[in-house]
């Protein structure tokens, strides 16, 4: 490699001075002295050097002058690398072969003393000329990489073999793993070239002689293969560093050759690495102390032992697997987890490698439970499995103090309780105990726990969950995927042996309530009650422990009862059961008699009962008892203590959910002691009359039993029925009512808010800065208990009782659905008026043009009236605990009064939509209705946008059930209004709310309390948003998902006892996306809502709403039947098409290229010969020729191009748009923004969480805006 000085460049007569220029200018650049204008012209200078024809020869110069200092070599190989990367296109073979030959000589002359990040650059520097040009006119690329590789250490040291290390680990990233654009663009060659040079000699012999393709093209040199060169070179370093002299550089050569093979574990063939010998060659690792060296090691076995099993490599797939498995291997492996055991934040090195070894061994047990056979040894099999120890091992890693080294095989667990094999089942039972003991303690909630701790307390636990989250978000998601997981394998035990379990948990259930402090003899108090004291935190682990149980017994229940009497288990398997039934009804009669004086223990202790009484047989004595148990539980409210006299309101709450429950599944039963129960339920209604949510949950009770009940004559039945609902019909038959609604002065009145800006100015609200500081006097006590009331007088909440009551878990067309429409279907057309009217004016209350007559002072006071308090996990300052207090104190504060106001409005639309939505149930009686559709979606829609973002939501949940609820042959009369009108008022919010959030971003002042609000504005955003785009497909996909239900529930023939969506038992003649397509009333607003999404700041929409796109481009095309396709077509060719490039070249969308890029190649290669408008967009862009456009069309549109081909001729060819290159916006490393201390196991294990609080900024600096992409100045 000596001599490459023979360049098709002549030397510039003015070279030197030239070059001199060059180090002044980077001088210049690098010296802090020099003023900010001579350092622009500077940078100004060398940028511009980079497209002068003389700049690769430049570039060599410097690059190769070992005088020069570090900073002028380096930029002499950015100029190199500029060339290869941007202007390789423009130049000749005899150019690029000379680029190449400088390259080449670089790379031959690196020395041990040049800079790591100097040997890199060239490496980088070769990467990229590989990608454009080896396997074609460069075949002998691996020649060269063998003879830096040969050449000795003495000579070299490890220079050589570190840079052809970099080389190749970045070749098979860029090749194979990455969205790299040059690379897809020569895909095919590239893949076959790194394959080849990769594999063993052996593999390599067997492929030569099948292969196709290349002809007279050989890119391999004889030898064993990088593969297998880099495993010896790996045993090499480790033997030298375990007896050598320079230990540590050898170890960190090891590593670099771990990081080499890691990439290429990905892809190779299976059968390389078991001739390569990749396992052993990582196991090497374990027999030493060094743990980064065990951490490189882990990580390459997790990418090798992670790859999918296939049948045409299973004999490579079992034999990697079994080799991991060994016995000596397992114990290797539990010695480093026990050498690297820590306390938190002790060592965040050995606590990395812990985590990493809990992956591995999770995908070695996944990998076991997906293939049992992995266990079963043969007859001359070399490799010996260790079962027990493995297994063992996994119980080991699960039970650490870590949550986050423990998930892993926790979820495998989870997965292996569903094997059925025997050889895993025998080991399941062996590790049952262990299971259920950890996974209870397990289901405490850690994120509810960690401020009520004594001071002084420490919990291991909650030290490591703090090491290893950032956020509480993130912390809160992880924590609920842990107890997932915890709570199946106790639901899997209890389906495994029923009877063990059940007794199990029940009876430390128990213990719990003997011992524990729930009533005031073991030391309760209701002045000191906490819903998250360490003690109710306990129990309700409890008690979740043994919810998931009584799952597991149902579910075994459901398993024997397939079983017939000839089978010889059914008699034991129908003995266990009546046992395991006994048993559970005198656990249940020794519980009810126990006093519990702590309301949230109370109301679990409920629900257990009503678990078991609906798990077994039916009984009629327990029935009975566990109602009685109900009726007569009682905790007495002590209203000075608001935490616990809100805990007693929850266990109203829960027993009249309960005691609904029992009516739906014991209605026969029930209905014999109606007599009894009736006038003890009046009782309780009496007792909470100033609750009618209580109050008409007790009667709704009563309605349920004699609506379910079979046995009462059908007239006698619909007469009572029809007396329950007098209220209801008398409540919107009443003409004040029908008065009030009408106008929104009129509608406040009846609220008591008459003459509110009045109350507000005498009261000067608009002169108090902190309203929770501030009391109401009696008087404005009184007026705020007056709201209240009046709020409570609207006729919503008795009618979504009884609504729920008449239709939960009715199947349509049953006796009892018919009964229920025949009473509805008077008393709809009486509601629905009234109600629409009442929704438009709750709605019309946030609209600030309804308060533009008052004084600019008191418009303030009820703009901040209408703004909702709300605690924001990971953005609040305060915990959750701590912010209910602050609420709860301030009920009769100005703030208090402030919050009945909003309140009493928010509850009228909520109960509304829920009223609404019940009613679809009555299909034909509901969506039959006449002129219904316009006067909803005014009801709905028509103020929406004065809803803060948090409001709307329930707008869209409603708008869902709307749409799935109706009758295909009401849907093209019904949904069009409602559909329009959802997107149009939405996308106008969601633009609104997005603009105001960017304004408020460029005049931020820094203050912590306006950054809370940003951040939990736009976290709130974030959801409605990402719930609106979730609608588009819903709407586009509703078709398919009805067919699949259609299916499913002739499968399972309605087992779960639910509604099931109306079908008309056939698909409709006319489909949904018919009527989407072809009326542009809809068409039209969704394609704007669904435009505008594509540059919205949220990644998770934006990646949605691509992929609705690519699903409608091929709806659009020649061949649709739609009249609207052309102006379609012409639409997405201009505005989508135009939003998604804009969205490519922001670097805030650099984590969606492969999204963006792939829709911009859809739409090129669908659209580009049907319409000009496409290259018309193209070519507006800046320098953007036309020879450049034709090219890339011309491939996009030809067929037979691959995805990832798509996406890098988009890539490259808007790769010089604004002098940016997109492809490096998109290589912006994972976790460059700080995440905390090797997160990676937390962040899969977190994935749910939405990143909504995320502050936008920097990043553009001297970047021109997006306003002239497009030729508009």
């Amino acid at each position: 490699m000596d001599g490459a000085f023979s360049t098709y460049w002549t030397q510039p007569a003015s070279s030197l001075p030239q070059l001199d220029t060059v180090k002044q200018a980077l001088e210049a650049t690098l010296n802090p002295r020099v003023s900010n204008e001579v350092r622009q012209h500077a940078l100004q200078h060398l940028e511009a050097l980079k497209n002068q024809p003389d700049a690769p020869h430049y570039g060599f110069t410097l690059a190769e002058d070992w005088n020069q200092n570090d900073a002028v070599r380096y930029y002499g190989l950015q100029l190199l690398e500029y060339a290869v990367r941007h202007r390789w296109n423009e130049f000749g073979d005899a150019q690029t072969e000379q680029l190449r030959t400088w390259i080449k000589c670089l790379a031959g002359s690196l020395r041990v003393q040049d800079a790591l990040f100097l040997r890199n650059k060239v490496a980088q520097v070769w990467v990229e000329l590989a990608k454009r040009c080896w396997g074609d006119e460069w075949t002998d690329m691996d020649q060269l990489l063998v003879a830096l590789w040969d050449k000795s250490l003495q000579e070299k040291g490890v220079v050589n073999k570190i840079f052809v290390l970099y080389v190749l680990e970045t070749l098979s990233e860029e090749i194979v793993n990455s969205e790299d654009a040059v690379a897809g663009l020569r895909i095919e060659v590239l893949g076959t070239c790194l394959d080849e040079i990769m594999i063993p000699q052996g593999l390599w012999e067997e492929y030569a002689r099948t292969r196709s393709g290349r002809k007279g093209i050989e890119v391999r040199v004889e030898g064993p293969g990088w593969l297998a060169r880099m495993c010896a070179f790996f045993a090499d370093c480790v033997k030298q560093a375990t007896l050598g002299g320079d230990g540590h550089q050898m170890a960190r050569c090891a590593i670099k050759a771990l990081n080499a093979m890691r990439p290429t574990m990905n892809w190779v063939s299976l059968k390389a690495a078991v001739e390569a010998k990749c396992v052993d060659c990582c196991f090497v690792s374990f027999h030493t102390d060094d743990v980064a060296l065990q951490t490189a090691a882990t990580e390459t076995l997790y990418v090798l032992l992670n790859r999918p099993y296939g049948s045409h490599w299973h004999e490579a797939w079992v034999a990697l697997q079994r080799q991991a498995l060994q016995p000596d291997r397992v114990a290797v492996v539990r010695q480093a987890f026990d050498r690297t055991a820590v306390a938190p934040g002790e060592d965040e090195e050995k606590y990395t490698l812990q985590k990493k070894m809990s992956e591995f061994l999770a995908v070695l047990a996944d990998n076991v439970s997906s293939h049992p056979d992995l266990l079963s040894s043969k007859s001359g099999d070399t490799c010996k499995v260790d079962v027990p120890d493995f297994f063992d091992l996994l119980l080991y890693v699960l039970q650490s103090k870590s949550l986050v080294v423990s998930i892993p095989v926790l979820h495998s667990w989870s997965k292996t309780m569903a094997v059925t094999a025997g050889s895993i089942v025998d080991i399941l039972l062996k590790a049952l105990d262990t299971l259920i003991q950890t996974c209870s303690e397990r289901l405490l909630r850690y994120e509810n726990l960690q401020d009520n701790l004594q001071s002084g307390t420490e919990d291991e636990v909650l030290q490591f969950l703090d090491e290893d989250f950032d956020t509480i978000p993130e912390r809160h998601a992880f924590l609920g995927n842990y107890r997932r997981y915890c709570t199946s394998i106790i639901q899997a035990i209890a389906r495994i042996r029923p009877s063990e379990a059940l007794q199990h948990v029940l009876a430390d259930m128990r213990r719990m309530l003997e011992s524990g402090p729930y009533t005031s003899s073991q030391g309760f108090q209701a002045s000191s009650y906490s819903k998250d004291s360490l003690a109710v935190l306990r129990f309700d682990a409890q008690f979740n422990v043994v919810v998931a149980a009584l799952k597991g017994f149902q579910l075994w229940v459901q398993d024997i009862s397939a079983l017939t009497w000839s089978e010889t288990e059914y008699m034991r398997a129908e003995n266990d059961k009546a046992s395991a039934e006994q048993s559970l009804r005198e656990w249940s009669q020794s519980v009810i008699g126990l006093q519990v004086d702590d309301p949230e223990v109370a109301a679990q202790v409920l629900q257990t009962l009503v678990s078991i009484l609906r798990a077994v047989e039916k009984d009629t004595g327990f029935v009975l008892v566990v109602v009685q148990r109900l009726l007569t539980m009682r905790v007495d409210d002590q209203p000075a203590y608001s935490s616990f006299s809100d805990a007693v309101k929850g266990l109203e709450g829960w027993r009249v959910l309960e005691l609904q429950k029992l009516a739906l599944a014991f209605a026969p039963e029930l209905l014999e002691v109606y007599q009894e129960l009736e006038p003890r339920i009046e009782e309780l209604a009496q007792r909470h009359s100033d609750d009618p949510r209580l109050v008409w949950g007790f009667k709704a009770f009563l309605f349920m039993i004699i609506h379910r009940a079979p046995g009462i004559e059908p007239q006698q039945r619909m007469g009572r029925l029809q007396q329950m609902l007098q209220p209801v019909y008398q409540a919107w038959s009443d003409p004040n009512l029908g008065a009030s609604v009408q106008k929104l002065d009129s509608f406040c009145a009846a609220l008591g808010m008459r003459d509110l800006p009045n109350f507000y100015k005498s009261y000067r609200f608009d002169r108090i800065q902190d309203w929770s500081a501030h009391q109401l006097d009696d008087a404005g006590k009184a007026r705020q208990n007056e709201i209240r009331e009046a709020g409570d007088r609207v006729p919503l909440r008795i009618t979504k009782s009884l609504l729920g009551a008449a239709t939960e878990k009715l199947q349509s067309g049953s006796e009892e659905f018919e009964m229920a429409s025949t009473l509805w279907s008077t008393l709809i057309p009486t509601i629905l008026p009234n109600l629409l009217h009442m929704l438009r004016q709750a709605q019309a209350f946030h609209q600030m043009q309804n308060w533009s007559r008052l004084p600019e002072e008191l418009q303030y006071v009820v703009k901040r009236t209408l703004q909702d308090r709300f605690w924001q996990s990971g953005i609040s300052n305060e915990s959750k605990e701590e912010f209910y207090r602050r609420i709860s104190g301030s009920k009769t504060s100005y703030e208090g009064f402030a919050s009945t106001v909003r309140g009493t409005m928010r509850g009228i639309r909520e109960q509304g939509y829920h009223v609404l939505y019940l009613l679809t149930k009555f299909d034909e009686q509901f969506y039959g209705l006449t002129d219904l559709a316009e006067p909803l979606a005014a009801a709905l829609f028509a103020d929406a946008g004065a809803l803060s973002a948090n409001h709307l939501h329930p707008i869209i949940n409603l708008t869902t059930g709307l749409v799935q609820r109706c009758p295909p042959k009401y849907q093209s009369t019904f949904l069009p209004p409602l559909l329009k009108q959802l997107f149009v008022s939405l996308d106008a919010k969601i633009l609104a709310e997005w603009a105001a959030i960017a304004a408020a971003e460029e005049k931020r002042t820094g203050e912590n309390d306006e950054l809370g609000d940003e951040m939990r504005t736009e976290s709130v955003l974030r959801q409605l948003t990402y719930s609106m785009v979730s609608f588009v497909p819903f709407l586009l996909e509703f078709d398919k998902q009805q067919r699949q239900q259609q299916q499913q529930q002739q499968h399972q023939q309605g087992s779960n006892g639910g509604v099931p969506p109306p079908t008309n038992g056939h698909a409709p003649e006319h489909p949904l996306s018919d009527l989407i397509f072809n009326d542009p009333t809809i068409l039209e607003p969704l394609l704007l809502f669904s435009t505008h999404t594509l540059r919205i700041h949220d990644t998770r929409s934006v990646s949605t709403i691509t992929r609705v796109f690519r699903n409608l481009l091929p709806v659009f095309t020649a061949t649709s039947t739609s009249p609207a396709a052309p102006q379609v077509r012409e639409y997405i060719a201009s505005e989508v098409l135009k939003a998604t490039i804009s969205s490519l070249n922001e670097p805030y969308f650099a984590d969606l290229q492969r999204d963006l890029a792939g829709l911009i190649a859809q739409i090129i290669a669908l659209y580009a010969d049907l319409t000009g408008t496409v290259r018309g967009v193209l070519m507006s862009l800046p320098n953007m020729g036309v020879e450049k456009v034709e090219r890339v069309v011309g491939r996009l549109v030809k067929a037979g191009g691959t995805e990832r081909l798509g996406r890098s001729l988009v890539l490259e060819l808007l790769e010089g748009v604004r002098g940016v290159s997109i492809y490096e916006a998109g290589r912006i490393p994972v976790g460059a923004g700080g995440k905390k201390k090797g997160g990676g196991v937390a962040e899969k294990y977190a994935m749910e969480v939405e990143q909504g609080a995320v502050v936008q900024g920097g990043g553009e600096e001297g970047l021109d805006g997006l306003a002239g992409m497009f030729g508009n100045d």
